[in-house]
């Protein structure tokens, strides 16, 4: 009796549109079956209604879906990473505190407009699951992610999967209420990390105290030259992220926090202070090993792609991943320009 060659673990296995929808921007991949990164896409983040929001990511996914057919590679699935308060099980996008999410149905909307099986994940953990297949927590069983950008994402990682809870809300240390200044926070709480420690609280407050508006990135530049109100507001981000990490390590025991968004550029200026920081707060044994991400902000289209291939039941090309190399973004011009190459 004839018997067929063994297949590869992606050999038929379809290619995967994934969108990541960010406080800043919307960015989207055509991913294939061995992970490589055929496409990208990607636009601003609408501001002014949920409708807005809602109608740029379907344009970011038309578009993928027409450079998929166009390609030869017709993408079988859809998975979108979104910020906010998601419901995975649902595929609703409950609330924001940076996005105008309003028990948004966003994966059936999808659904209806590219007649695609579409899964929706919580942004943090889609990038923590793509740093456990391909980046800094690859050799880790039990991490802690944690996203500076816009607002302030986590996740946790056990056995190599991001936590859910049983809320969806598992690792969610940026609205841990630490800040003494009680700062209003956009979920509606007062004195969360994310009011201090993230990128457009830093230009906010430095705003607010010099007058001068500036992005985060310049905030960080006149730290590093010593601007004495620059120093202090990054001390406060320090010391928020300090306390939130030190309870997220006490219940989880994680031996390693990843530091992932634009903030995480800042390198050994935020990992040198907090690991100070930690060691004063950590008494009872050694501080978790901290690292910056190695995706960069390609981590959460490839969580999202990996969602993508859950939702078609192809773990196992998922799984195949965890021994490939890191994908690169393709050396042609996108929608967004460049807008997501790992940082070297």
């Amino acid at each position: 009796m004839a018997t067929e060659a063994p297949v590869a673990p992606f050999a038929a296995a379809p290619a995967v549109l994934a969108v990541d929808v960010g406080g800043t921007s919307i960015k989207g991949a055509l991913v294939g079956a061995d992970a490589a990164i055929l496409a990208t896409d990607g636009a601003d983040t609408p501001q002014q209604s949920e409708e807005a929001l809602v109608d740029a990511v379907i344009a970011v996914a038309c578009r993928l879906q027409k450079c998929a057919l166009a390609l030869g590679s017709p993408a079988a699935a859809l998975g979108v990473a979104a910020a906010g308060v998601i419901d995975e099980t649902t595929g609703i996008a409950r609330h924001g505190a940076n996005l105008l999410w309003r028990d948004t149905a966003l994966a059936r909307r999808l659904e209806e407009r590219i007649a695609l099986p579409t899964t929706l994940l919580q942004d943090a953990r889609a990038a923590a699951y793509a740093e456990a297949i391909f980046g800094a927590g690859r050799s880790s069983d039990t991490f802690l992610a944690v996203l500076l950008g816009t607002g302030v994402g986590s996740a946790v990682v056990i056995n190599g999967r991001p936590l859910r809870g049983a809320h969806g809300l598992a690792g969610e240390i940026g609205h841990l209420q630490v800040d003494a200044h009680r700062l209003v926070c956009g979920c509606g709480g007062r004195g969360c990390v994310e009011t201090v420690a993230s990128a457009s609280a830093l230009s906010r407050r430095f705003a607010s105290a010099t007058g001068r508006s500036m992005s985060a990135e310049r905030v960080v530049d006149q730290m590093l030259a010593g601007n004495p109100i620059a120093t202090r507001l990054w001390a406060d981000a320090v010391a928020a992220l300090a306390a939130a990490v030190a309870a997220a390590v006490a219940v989880v025991d994680c031996g390693l926090v990843i530091f992932g968004g634009g903030m995480a550029a800042a390198g050994p200026r935020l990992l040198d202070p907090l690991r100070e920081a930690l060691a004063q707060r950590l008494s009872l044994g050694p501080g978790p090993e901290l690292v910056i991400a190695a995706l960069g902000s390609v981590a959460g289209v490839l969580g999202a792609a990996a969602g993508a291939l859950a939702v078609l039941g192809r773990d196992d090309v998922v799984e195949s991943w965890r021994s490939s190399p890191v994908p690169e973004l393709p050396d042609v011009p996108s929608r967004a320009g460049t807008w997501g190459r790992p940082l070297s």
